[in-house]
């Protein structure tokens, strides 16, 4: 090690101590490993600090915290992966609509911090996370359609008995500034456990990125909580932003962490604060280590569903490492009408409140339920891949009162199907049905499936419903940049599972599927930085 490096690793070793945080990758970086830490070596990029801001002066490396591979504290659902399916027995596949990015970022978390494919919990991953996070070339609404609808298959990269079918739908942008006004409530866990750099210091910055989206007709709260809950500001304007961020820069952390208290209170504001026609939503920011008042899974659950009702939504931004509790802020989001994020470094707080501000913030449709209706004499059997616990039964798709997943404007939802052909070789599991088993004559078309959209606008409870066919002119042996892109991660999602369908999935082959798609976009690109990094 040369002079120049010594004294920088004497340097890191005193910041090592207090914890730096793992970054998001910059693109033009390559990870170097020297005694116990990593650094990336600058190829003419500017030097970002981990947590985002102002450059470090005179420094040839970007020094991020050393590798921990220890996630035995972190909580996630547990995952079941859904099977293959008889069409001629189960018809119709049917899940609400998931828009949630938070299981890719946190994925990205860990890769960066140097945990190898073994290292990573199964149900961290979330394959339709992974899958939405990205934006893909879908085909934008028509006729009035509040979806537009684009599908493509070709055969399964991994299965040699089954096609790989790739469904987009895509919702209307809109500018933020375009919006009556947003009632929001910044709901900040400012407990002890939120102390380390890649919690509150970093959340400050996330929610000052939120502030400088905002306008005149937005009205701002901010509640924090710790051992017990405290109101910082109330209703004010979005366009005082010095006093925001001011009251944002004083936020400091310690004490336990009483969830129940803080979430009272961002709800008795919301409701004070409401905006007729506008957007009602409080955000809360939290590691999830809920440890006093309501903290179970199930408690937390009852609540959020009987607060949604008032018309105030929940979004959920997820912080932290070692402790962090997965499960309890999906289902806050879930269970609150709102979606969930986590944050691993500013330019994914920029993504979430920047360039996708309007999406993450705006409501444009509620319980957006989807139905698939395969065709038996087309499919003999399929798997919806991930989606796992967005299941929902099949009279439900048409039950008002079942709750089911909200869009905001300028979303896209991609969804995945392995389907088994009707001359495919592979069995599917089903029982032996006379009738179901022959299919009809008149059922012999070119039709493969039918996937039913249904859905409420956001101040109603009347429903609206969306068809879309594919069919044979979906299928092609030479499949598009977007769907070689989104196999590539599928199959990096499955080989993190160890996925019990993986067939001869493997990160290799993953990056083979990439070398086919177009990298247009930083997000892109970092997936395949990171998919490189993987071992």
């Amino acid at each position: 090690m040369n002079t120049k490096k010594k004294i920088i690793a004497l340097f890191l070793t005193a910041i090592l101590s207090a914890g730096m945080l793992a970054g998001c990758t910059p693109a033009g970086y390559s990870p170097s490993k020297t005694d116990d830490y990593y650094y990336y070596e600058n190829s003419g990029a500017p030097m970002a600090s981990p947590l985002g801001g102002d450059n470090y002066n005179g420094s040839d490396y970007k020094y991020y915290y050393a590798p921990q591979y220890n996630f035995d504290n972190e909580e996630y659902a547990e995952i079941t992966e859904q099977g293959f399916l008889s069409t001629s027995i189960r018809p119709l596949s049917t899940f609400a609509s998931d828009v949630d990015t938070a299981s890719y970022a946190n994925l990205r978390r860990m890769i960066n911090d140097g945990a190898s494919s073994e290292n990573i919990p199964a149900d961290a991953v979330r394959i339709e996370e992974m899958l939405n996070y990205f934006d893909y070339d879908y085909a934008a609404p028509k006729n009035g359609e509040l979806f537009g609808m684009t599908s493509q298959i070709a055969d399964c990269p991994w299965n040699q008995d089954t096609k790989l079918l790739i469904m987009g739908l895509a919702t209307k942008e809109i500018d933020y500034s375009r919006i009556a006004g947003s009632n929001l409530v910044f709901l900040i866990d400012v407990s002890g456990s939120m102390s380390s750099p890649d919690k509150l210091p970093l959340l400050k910055k996330s929610f000052k990125t939120l502030v400088d989206g905002l306008n005149e007709n937005d009205r701002i709260s901010i509640v924090t909580y710790a051992g017990d809950e405290r109101l910082v500001c109330e209703g004010v304007p979005g366009s005082e932003k010095r006093e925001l961020k001011n009251a944002i820069d004083r936020l400091s952390s310690g004490g336990s962490t009483n969830g129940q208290a803080g979430l009272e209170l961002a709800y008795e504001i919301a409701s004070e604060n409401y905006i007729e026609g506008g957007n009602n939503r409080i955000i809360l920011a939290s590691d999830g280590d809920l440890n006093v008042g309501i903290s179970s899974t199930d408690e937390l659950n009852d609540y959020v569903t009987t607060q949604r009702e008032t018309g105030v939504y929940l979004s959920v931004l997820g912080f932290g490492t070692g402790n962090y509790k997965d499960a309890k802020m999906e289902t806050l989001a879930d269970n609150g009408n709102g979606a969930y994020h986590y944050i691993d470094c500013i330019d994914e707080a920029e993504k979430v409140f920047g360039k996708d501000l309007a999406a993450n913030l705006v409501t444009l449709a509620k319980d957006v339920k989807l139905q698939v209706e395969f065709n038996p004499a087309m499919v003999k059997g399929y798997r919806l891949i991930g989606y796992e616990n967005r299941a929902m039964k099949d009279e439900d798709f048409h039950n008002a009162a079942a709750d089911a997943g909200e869009i905001g404007w300028g979303h896209q939802i991609t969804v995945a199907y392995e389907l088994v052909m009707f001359d495919s070789k592979m069995e599917i599991p089903g029982s032996d049905l006379k009738y179901q088993d022959t299919p009809d004559p008149k059922n012999m078309t070119e039709e493969w499936l039918t996937c039913n959209i249904r859905y409420k606008a956001p101040d109603t409870e009347k429903g609206y419903e969306n068809t879309y066919i594919v069919d044979k002119q979906s299928f092609t042996d030479r499949p598009h940049n977007d769907w070689h892109f989104a196999a590539a991660v599928i199959e990096t999602g499955m080989v993190l599972r160890d996925s019990e369908y993986l067939g001869d999935a493997s990160l290799r082959q993953a990056k083979k599927l990439l070398g086919e798609a177009s990298l247009n976009d930083r997000y892109k690109k970092e997936f395949a930085e990171l998919l490189n990094a993987l071992r």
